[in-house]
């Protein structure tokens, strides 16, 4: 999903501000001279923004937008307070609408994604499917003690995606990594309770069992399913 600047809000927010305030005179229309500092200040100020602003604005009419603007700095408006306030209420449930939309759409794919993932890893034959629907190979045996779902375990692992993408991983700290099994995603707590010390296992998370319909922001997509590599070291 898109990410915007958060100079594009705060944007918006300083220009519907101003225009709130609206009161009457008329912007000049002559192009400026760039020769003074001043001037070469003010317009980078006024490139910077406006580049940002390209970037995040949308579907809106740049010219009407540019008027909205140029009137706001000439202390002028076209629109009452109240008209301008029901207009950008209505873009912004516009705007929600949309990003629901995106995202029903998004968990809706990565759902299909990920059964047809669990599916295809479900035909070999060394693969384990609990009745929960986490599922797991054994890469590495191991003969030591299982943790139960109150351990903290010393743990080496990857995550990726079913696209291969890695998302997190321990490898780049000089030793295992300890964690709380009561406190971590229910599949990584299942799963690791059958797990014994000494193991290095390939685990597939349905996402009822991960991050489910609402995801992570910025980590984990809605409906993803999780694929880990996990070395049990030890309980702690």
């Amino acid at each position: 999903m898109n990410r915007r600047s958060t100079l594009v809000p705060m944007a918006l927010a300083a220009i519907a501000t101003m225009a709130l305030g609206g009161c009457s005179a008329v912007a000049g229309d002559t192009t400026p001279s760039l020769e003074s500092s001043e001037a070469r200040e003010s317009y980078s100020l006024g490139q910077m923004l406006g580049e940002q602003l390209k970037a995040g604005i949308g579907d809106v009419d740049r010219e009407v937008f540019a008027a909205g603007i140029a009137d706001a700095l000439a202390d002028r408006s076209r629109l009452e307070p109240e008209q301008i306030a029901a207009a950008l209420q209505g873009r912004q449930a516009r705007e929600a609408e949309a990003a629901q939309a995106e995202v029903a759409a998004l968990a809706e794919k990565n759902l299909a994604e990920g059964e047809a993932f669990r599916a295809a890893f479900a035909e070999d034959a060394d693969v384990v499917t609990l009745d929960s629907g986490i599922q797991y190979k054994v890469l590495e045996p191991g003969d030591g003690e299982i943790p139960t779902a109150g351990s903290v375990v010393k743990v080496r692992y990857r995550g990726t995606f079913v696209d291969g993408t890695e998302f997190d991983s321990s490898y780049d700290q000089p030793e295992p990594v300890e964690i709380p099994l009561d406190r971590v995603i229910p599949g990584w707590s299942e799963a690791l309770t059958h797990m014994p010390v000494g193991s290095t296992w390939k685990i597939v998370i349905p996402p009822a069992l991960a991050y489910g319909e609402t995801g992570a922001a910025g980590f984990i997509e809605p409906n993803a399913t999780l694929v880990f590599e996990v070395e049990l070291k030890e309980i702690v």
